[in-house]
C-alpha cells in the first residue's frame, strides 16, 4: 500500500511540474503572441527577433533550501543587448521552448542561439540558469534576471555594466568570477600603478576558478624567486587591444617584457599565450578586458622550472672535491642545452652550491667552479655566451640546515638555474 502511495505522489508531482512549465510558456506565448508565431524554436537554430519590446513577468522566486537539496540542472546564457547565447542541459522540452522565447523577447531585433543538451530522468531538478556578458545599466540587468528568474530557474547573476564610468580594475573587481585576480592585483600594488596614469591597458583576467587550479607552491619549489608581481604584469598590455585586432600570428608585449602569442583558429577560437579567451572586450574608462581560462606563466619562469624539474630528481654530479663533471651529468647537460636553444626568453644564472663539510673559503671557491664548468658545457653545445653567467653560493643557501645526515649534505651539494 505504502509504494502505491510513493508511485502516486511522484506521479502527482511530476505533472505538477510539467503543468508549471506548460502555464510559464503560455504566459510569456501570450505575452508576445505574435514572436510565437514567426519565430522558429527548433533546438540547435538562431532566430532574429520581430523587434517587440516586453514586460517581464512577475517573479517565482526559489527557495535556498529547495535549491540546495536538489542536484541542479545548468544552462549557460552569455548575454549582450544584441544577442544571447544558450547552452548546457534542460531537463524538459517546454524549459528549452520558454528559454528561447525569454531570450527573443529580451534582445528583440536580435540574434538568439541554443545549443541545449536535452537529458531525461531528472524532471525534479532544480535548474540553474548562469548568465554572464554584458548589460547597458543598472535597469537592463534588472530586466534581463527578472525575465529569466520569471520561468523559476536560479539565476546566478555575473553581469556587468558595458562601458561604465569605471577603471579596468574595478570592473574586475566587481565581476563575480575574477575577485581572486582582484585580490592579487591589488595585493601586488600594481592595481594602483595601472589606474592612477592617462596610460590605457588591455587585461588577460583568468577566472577564480584558473587561479585556484595554479599551484603557487609548486612553482616556487622550482623556481624559487618567482614573484606574484612578476607574473600578474605578464597579463597586461600597455595598450588597448580588442577582440577584432588579435589577428592570429600577433605577438603583444607584456608590462613584464616578454611576449604573448596570439592563436585563432579556423572555427574562431581565440588563444592567448595558451589560455582561451571566454569572453573578450569588457571596456573600461582605461582600458578593455578579456576573461581567459588559465594562468598565464612568463617563459623564463617556465624555462627555469623545466630546467629545475630536471636537475632535482638527476642531480649534476661533480667527482669528489673537484670541478670535474661526472660522465652520467653530460646527457643532463645536453638535455638542459636543448632546452635553452629552443627557448630563446630570458638569460640563465648557473648557481654553485656546496655543503658544510670543509671550510667557507674552499667551498665558495669549489662552488664557483663547478658554475663555471656548467657553463662552459653550454656554451660548448651552442647557447649563446652572453646568456649564460656563473656564480657560486658555496654553503651559504643550504637547502637542508642544519645538516645532520649525509642525505643532508648530498642535497645541500647542488646546481641550481635562474632564468631571467
Amino acid at each position: 500500500m505504502k509504494s502505491v502511495i510513493v508511485a502516486n505522489s511522484i506521479r502527482n508531482t511530476s505533472i505538477f511540474v510539467f503543468g508549471v512549465m506548460a502555464a510559464i510558456t503560455g504566459l510569456l506565448a501570450w505575452q508576445n503572441h505574435t514572436d510565437l508565431e514567426e519565430s522558429n524554436v527548433t533546438l540547435g537554430e538562431g532566430r532574429v527577433t520581430n523587434g517587440e519590446t516586453v514586460e517581464a513577468l512577475p517573479l517565482i522566486p526559489v527557495a535556498p533550501e529547495t535549491f540546495a537539496q536538489n542536484a541542479p540542472v545548468i544552462v549557460h546564457v552569455a548575454y549582450s543587448p544584441e544577442s544571447i547565447a544558450l547552452s548546457g542541459v534542460v531537463n524538459a522540452q517546454p524549459l528549452a521552448e520558454a528559454l528561447i522565447l525569454a531570450s527573443e523577447q529580451l534582445v528583440a531585433g536580435g540574434y538568439v542561439s541554443d545549443e541545449f543538451d536535452l537529458i531525461s530522468g531528472a524532471e525534479l531538478a532544480i535548474v540553474q540558469l548562469e548568465i554572464s556578458g554584458e548589460v547597458l545599466d543598472e535597469e537592463d540587468r534588472y530586466r534581463v534576471v527578472s525575465k529569466f528568474r520569471s520561468l523559476g530557474v536560479n539565476v546566478i547573476d555575473q553581469l556587468i555594466i558595458r562601458g561604465s564610468d569605471r577603471t579596468i580594475f574595478e570592473v574586475i573587481r566587481d565581476t563575480p568570477e575574477l575577485g581572486q585576480v582582484f585580490d592579487f592585483f591589488e595585493a601586488a600594488g600594481i592595481e594602483g600603478d595601472i589606474s592612477s596614469g592617462s596610460q590605457t591597458f588591455t587585461i588577460f583576467a583568468p577566472t577564480d576558478d584558473a587561479v585556484e587550479a595554479l599551484d603557487i607552491a609548486a612553482l616556487q619549489e622550482f623556481a624559487e624567486l618567482v614573484q606574484l608581481n612578476e607574473i600578474l604584469q605578464f597579463h597586461v598590455i600597455g595598450e588597448v587591444w580588442n577582440a577584432a585586432d588579435l589577428v592570429d600570428g600577433s605577438l603583444l608585449i607584456t608590462l613584464q617584457g616578454e611576449t604573448l602569442s596570439v592563436v585563432r583558429t579556423e572555427e574562431g577560437v581565440l588563444s592567448i599565450g595558451g589560455g582561451i579567451v571566454l569572453s573578450s572586450d569588457i571596456e573600461a574608462t582605461n582600458g578593455v578586458i578579456h576573461v581567459i581560462d588559465q594562468v598565464l606563466i612568463p617563459g623564463t619562469i617556465q624555462t627555469e622550472i623545466e630546467l629545475n624539474q630536471i636537475v632535482v630528481f638527476d642531480p649534476v654530479l661533480f667527482a669528489v672535491g673537484s670541478p670535474f663533471l661526472a660522465d652520467s651529468s653530460i646527457p643532463i647537460l645536453e638535455e638542459i642545452a636543448t632546452i635553452l636553444i629552443n627557448n630563446s626568453e630570458g638569460n640563465l644564472e648557473v648557481q654553485g652550491h656546496t655543503d658544510t663539510d670543509g671550510s667557507e673559503e674552499i667551498n665558495l671557491s669549489l662552488s664557483q667552479s663547478r658554475a663555471d664548468t656548467v657553463r662552459d658545457f653550454l656554451i660548448s653545445e651552442g647557447v649563446g655566451p652572453e646568456r649564460v653567467t656563473a656564480v657560486g653560493f658555496g654553503e651559504t643557501r643550504l637547502k637542508v640546515d642544519p645538516e645532520e645526515t649525509g642525505e643532508d649534505r648530498a642535497k645541500n651539494r647542488r646546481i641550481e638555474f635562474r632564468v631571467n
